[in-house]
């Protein structure tokens, strides 16, 4: 099959699809609107896409931020039913946004498979001290089954991130995803280390979000000096009142150890916990990898630095880390968003990634 990659350069609000004329949200925010667009590269199940003009905006405002690239690309073969282990049929497009709560700005940046009216919507997470951009390649695959990801930056502080502030930073993404992208038939939220608790949290708060998948999430805080509103204990406070299916991968490296001492992921914090807590989900799996460390699941992890040098490298390949990670994700999302049970294969059955041991119920 041809792959076609196209580069657009338009204004932020053209891409959002408002009518034309510059108005001002309840929270005093300036949104400029540039009018409806259709884009579409031409490639295979490509229809073009619409998005939405005249979308609400309320205490999660939009900020015009100047113009963007939206780029697409051919995602590769696929169709109904596709395999969970390769690409899915859709071009994904992106584009981006700032999203407003009050004083904080959360950056984010939409994947939006072009053609795929009403998709899912699924927000994606970072790890601390991560930029989401380092995982793009996760929230380009998913795209490209047919999901709308949207990716976020909460603010955070170097030493003292406020957890809650950050969940409600994450709440204010999907009301303005909700509002200003082409999606319908569920919700589904997901995050890596810091960003898989925060998913959790907003989790246990949204009764929209029907699905939960977590990469190798820590609960932070400490167990020893005591957590702090900022930095909640949510397992098992938060985990059993989660009523939706639930996921946790993991790895069996950074339990203990790391650089000075700390363990990226603690035993007594870890993903294991999580997946324990789980106790009112009607569907739960938990994954570990075999070898894997805290950062094999950052897909783009070339000049991270000291952020992901501070984890112990477990001996698991990397790039094979990544490829089950993807292939878990989209079978999941596909059995909780889309009811298709035929994945199952790939979540608890003859068909789970290479090196990984499943725990389900």
């Amino acid at each position: 099959m041809t792959r076609a990659t196209a580069v657009v350069t338009l204004g932020l609000l053209t891409l959002l699809g408002c009518d034309g004329g510059d108005g001002v949200d309840a929270g005093g925010v300036v949104v400029r609107d540039g009018g409806p667009i259709t884009s579409g590269d031409g490639g295979p199940n490509d229809g073009g896409s619409s998005l939405p003009g005249d979308a609400a905006v309320g205490d999660a405002g939009l900020v015009d931020a100047g113009p963007l690239d939206a780029s697409t690309r051919d995602a590769g073969p696929g169709g109904g039913g596709t395999d969970p282990s390769a690409a899915g049929p859709f071009t994904v497009m992106t584009q981006t946004a700032t999203v407003m709560r009050g004083a904080r700005r959360t950056p984010v940046t939409a994947h939006v498979p072009m053609g795929a009216s009403g998709a899912p919507l699924v927000l994606m997470l970072p790890g601390f001290q991560l930029e989401s951009s380092r995982y793009a390649p996760l929230c380009d695959r998913v795209a490209s089954h047919g999901y709308v990801v949207v990716r976020a930056d909460p603010p955070t502080g170097t030493f003292s991130p406020d957890h809650t502030a950050m969940r409600d930073d994450g709440i204010a993404v999907l009301d303005w995803a909700t509002a200003n992208l082409p999606v319908g038939g569920g919700v589904a939220v997901m995050g890596h280390s810091l960003g898989g608790k925060l998913a959790t949290m907003i989790a246990g708060m949204r009764s929209d979000v029907g699905a939960l998948i977590a990469f190798d999430p820590v609960n932070g805080g400490s167990p020893i000096s005591g957590y702090t509103p900022e930095l909640p204990d949510i397992v098992p406070s938060v985990t059993q009142t989660l009523t939706i299916p639930v996921g946790y991968l993991g790895e069996t490296t950074n339990a203990s150890g790391g650089t000075f001492g700390m363990a990226c992921a603690p035993a007594a914090q870890n993903y294991a916990t999580f997946y324990d807590g789980s106790t009112a989900a009607p569907w739960a799996a938990e994954w570990t990898f075999a070898g894997a460390d805290h950062m094999d699941f950052v897909p783009n992890v070339a000049g991270c630095g000291f952020v992901c040098s501070a984890c112990t490298a477990g001996t698991a390949d990397p790039a094979t880390v990544v490829a089950g990670m993807q292939t878990l994700t989209v079978a999941f999302l596909e059995r909780h968003l889309r009811a298709r049970a035929d994945v199952d294969a790939y979540l608890t059955g003859a068909q789970v990634p290479s090196g990984v041991t499943t725990r389900s119920r």
